[in-house]
C-alpha cells in the first residue's frame, strides 16, 4: 500500500541531519587560502601614468600578504607614498575587483583617502553598463568637489589593464570627445601594453556604437600574466585548480545590428537631469519647462 512504499523511499533516501545542508565535496580543489597571491601579480607593473587625474594601478596588497612577498611588497600605504614622491595625492581609490580580500578599508581611510566599490567579475565579462556609469559618475563627482584641489584617483582591478581600462577607455570617450580608437591608444600609452583582452576592445567599440579599424590589432598577454584572474564571484582559484570547471562564460548581451527599438545611451541620474534638460532648451531656444 501507500504507506509501506513511503517506508520503502524513506530508507532508500541518504540520511542526513534534520537542519543541516547536505555536504558537497570537491575531491580535486585545494584548500582555499584569502592569502593566496592573485597569479602574475608580483611581476606586474605597480601603476602607471596619470590620465588627467586618474591613475592606473594593479591592487595594493594589505599587510596579511607581507610575508607572502618580502620583496616585492605594494601595499596601500606604498601606493600612497609612491604617488606622492612623483607629486600626486591621492583622494579617492576605485577597486573594481569582485572580492574583499585584499585589503582592509581603513588602509585608505586612515589616510583620509576615500574608497568607492564597484563589483566587476573580470575573466570572460566585461563592466555591465550600470558600473560603467557609476564610475564615470564617480569621477565626475569627486572631480567637481575640488575644482582648486588637485587630487587623484587611483583606480585599479586585479593586475590594472582590462577592467580598469575598459572604465578609464569609457571616461575618456564621454568626457573628452574622442574616438574609442584614441582612447584605447591613450591607455595604452599610460598603462603598457594596455587592454590585451579582444573580447573587451570589441565590446568598447559596441558599446559607443564606432566600427573597429581592421588594422586594430589586439595586445598579446604580457608574461607576467600565466593565469586568469584569481576573483571571479569571490573564489580564489590556483594555478593547480582545474579553474575551467566553475566558469560559466557570460556572453555579452548587445544588438550586432541596430533597430528601430534598441534603446541608446544609458540613464541620466537624477542629479543631472535638470541641468541637462537646461541645455537642451537652450539649444532648442525654448523657455524653460
Amino acid at each position: 500500500n501507500g504507506e509501506n512504499a513511503r517506508r520503502d523511499l524513506k530508507r532508500k533516501l541518504p540520511q542526513m541531519d534534520r537542519g543541516h545542508e547536505p555536504r558537497t565535496y570537491n575531491t580535486n580543489s585545494t584548500p582555499y587560502d584569502r592569502n593566496a597571491l592573485p597569479p602574475g601579480w608580483l611581476d606586474c607593473p605597480a601603476h602607471g601614468q596619470e590620465l588627467g587625474c586618474i591613475i592606473p594601478s594593479k591592487v595594493p596588497l594589505g599587510e596579511s600578504f607581507n610575508d607572502y612577498i618580502p620583496n616585492k611588497r605594494y601595499t596601500p600605504k606604498q601606493a600612497i607614498n609612491q604617488q606622492r614622491a612623483l607629486g600626486r595625492e591621492l583622494g579617492l581609490v576605485i577597486d573594481l575587483t569582485n572580492t574583499t580580500r585584499y585589503y582592509q578599508l581603513s588602509d585608505w581611510k586612515k589616510e583620509g583617502i576615500g574608497h568607492v566599490k564597484i563589483r566587476c567579475k573580470g575573466r570572460d565579462s566585461v563592466p555591465d553598463d550600470e558600473s560603467v556609469e557609476k564610475f564615470c559618475n564617480e569621477v565626475l563627482d569627486f572631480c567637481s568637489r575640488r575644482p582648486n584641489t588637485k587630487k587623484y584617483i587611483l583606480v585599479h582591478c586585479t593586475h590594472g589593464h582590462n577592467r580598469t581600462g575598459y572604465m578609464i577607455v569609457s571616461f575618456l570617450v564621454r568626457t573628452e570627445s574622442i574616438s574609442v580608437t584614441e582612447a584605447i591608444n591613450k591607455f595604452a600609452q599610460a598603462r603598457p601594453p594596455g587592454i590585451y583582452k579582444q573580447d573587451y576592445i570589441d565590446a568598447l567599440y559596441m558599446y559607443f556604437n564606432e566600427n573597429k579599424p581592421e588594422n586594430l590589432v589586439c595586445p598579446q598577454t604580457p608574461e607576467w600574466k600565466s593565469l586568469p584572474d584569481p576573483d571571479y564571484h569571490g573564489v580564489s582559484v590556483s594555478a593547480t585548480d582545474n579553474y575551467t570547471d566553475i566558469l560559466n562564460q557570460e556572453n555579452i548581451v548587445r544588438n550586432e545590428i541596430m533597430t528601430n527599438d534598441d534603446v541608446l545611451g544609458d540613464p541620466i541620474p537624477s542629479n543631472q537631469l535638470r541641468p541637462m534638460q537646461e541645455v537642451c532648451y537652450q539649444l532648442l531656444k525654448m523657455g524653460k519647462g
